[in-house]
């Protein structure tokens, strides 16, 4: 009698397993209509002098925010991926940390 309840047991948890697989999770895509906040501003070129300006557009790990989460146009989207880096070349802005 007890064989037959360890094997019902051992029969039931590989049934749970197989049915309990996790479905695989779904990206979320953020999508917003922004309208460009430097287009708005009258701002022609992004610098990488300006700092303030460039913090507004980095995470707190210091990534460059995408286009979709930001709502920066094509061209300046470019302007700020060369002034951010050229920043971080000149020690103004630090570069992505894993921490």
């Amino acid at each position: 009698m007890d064989d037959e309840n360890i094997k019902k047991d051992t029969v039931n948890t590989e049934e749970e397993t197989f049915s309990a697989k996790k479905k695989p999770r779904r990206k979320r895509r953020i999508i917003q209509n922004l309208k460009c906040p430097l287009c708005e501003g009258g701002v022609k070129s992004v610098t990488y002098k300006d700092v303030y300006q460039l913090k507004k557009f980095t995470s707190v790990r210091g990534k460059i925010i995408s286009t979709e989460k930001s709502g920066v146009c094509d061209r300046h989207q470019r302007q700020l991926t060369t002034s951010v880096k050229r920043a971080r070349y000149m020690a103004l802005l630090p570069y992505a940390s894993n921490e």
